[in-house]
């Protein structure tokens, strides 16, 4: 998992690179000139793959255990941080470029007992071992970690002028890299036993395109009071909506001890389709900063789902799509000695 720290810690290095004094810009739109830095923290959800390792007879049929879950109860904290600067007009667009990187830590742990017909199967499907009793701990430790560069091309919209409904104030193209890294470990100290050491490491790599802009709730129908109250405490919010293609490189490595110890490694390639929208609730603090409740849902069509052993065969690499949302509080600066935000109550 370290790597997905080097490469977190990289982007923060070569996006302070890419700082330099200017006229500051919004954060959220590209404008005419500057330079805007933003950091925050919050927490991230997943909806990562069941571990389904040892089995256990039910009547008559042999099914396999459910040894931890993934269903919304992958949770942790996560941080965040990046720079946008502009770049001048391109065709008619004012542009900006972007750096952005993201990390999460999450873990989750169960403990899961069988009574009657155990069955634990190594790897690589060389030896299968049965006990009457069996209570398997299962411990899972996740990085979701990603980082991206983004062209922001601006329309030219009024953005000092809150929209009735939705407001269209720019397109993004981008490049995109990002894994999901999982420490797995299985054990059991009753009946068969074992311990399944494993790691499951998935980088995506690919380009994504997008469209964002500002909304407002003033427009529905027997809720005009929340734009209201928006605006009576100063909040505007956004939305950025982006989705992408790309390779999914999976790379297993499993180490089994128990009543004959084994090695299994495997990889495998596969196509994803990430979609992502955004949702922004924004304060302005003064001229040049703002407060940010950020929220990313996102929706990955391919993480990898292992395929254990069972007696006779051989673990394998399947897949299943996974949801996650990441919420983080960001503050945004705005570098220079000219304002980020123009306008009474901007």
């Amino acid at each position: 998992m370290r790597k997905s720290l080097y490469l977190y810690a990289a982007t923060l290095l070569g996006a302070a690179a890419l700082a330099q004094p200017a006229a500051a810009q919004d954060y959220n739109r590209a404008t005419a000139g500057g330079t805007t830095i933003w950091a925050g923290g919050g927490v991230e959800f997943l909806s990562l793959p069941d571990i389904h390792f040892t089995a256990a007879t039910q009547g008559t049929k042999v099914r396999r255990q459910n040894n931890v879950s993934g269903d919304w109860l992958d949770a942790g904290g996560s941080t965040g941080g990046g720079i946008e600067t502009a770049l001048g007009y391109w065709g008619g667009f004012r542009v900006s470029g972007s750096i952005d990187g993201f990390w999460a830590g999450l873990s989750d742990s169960d403990r899961i007992q069988c009574n009657g017909t155990c069955f634990v199967v190594d790897p690589t499907g060389t030896s299968a071992s049965t006990s009457t009793t069996l209570n398997t701990k299962t411990n899972r430790d996740t990085d979701y970690w990603g980082a991206k560069a983004t062209l922001k091309f601006g329309t030219g919209a009024p953005t000092e002028v809150k929209p009735e409904i939705y407001r269209n104030d720019y397109f993004l193209a981008g490049f995109d890299v990002r894994g999901i890294d999982q420490d797995n470990k299985l054990h059991s100290s009753t009946g068969t036993i074992f311990t399944l050491k494993e790691t499951i490491n998935t980088t995506y790599t690919g380009g994504f395109i997008g469209f964002g802009g500002e909304y407002s709730f003033g427009f529905i129908p027997g809720i005009k009071n929340v734009g209201g109250f928006y605006d009576r405490l100063g909040l505007r919010t956004f939305i950025n909506a982006t989705a992408g293609f790309y390779n999914a490189s999976t790379d297993y490595t499993g180490r089994f001890t128990g009543p004959a110890p084994t090695r299994l490694s495997k990889s495998s390639n596969d196509f994803a389709f990430i979609g992502t929208v955004s949702l922004e609730t924004r304060k302005q603090l003064g001229p040049r900063t703002s407060l940010s409740l950020w929220t990313d849902y996102e929706y990955i069509s391919s993480v990898p789902d292992m395929h254990y052993a069972a007696a006779g065969g051989v673990t394998r690499i399947d897949d299943q799509d996974l949801f996650a949302t990441r919420t983080m509080l960001r503050l945004n600066i705005g570098l220079g000695s000219h304002q980020l935000y123009t306008g009474a109550g901007y």
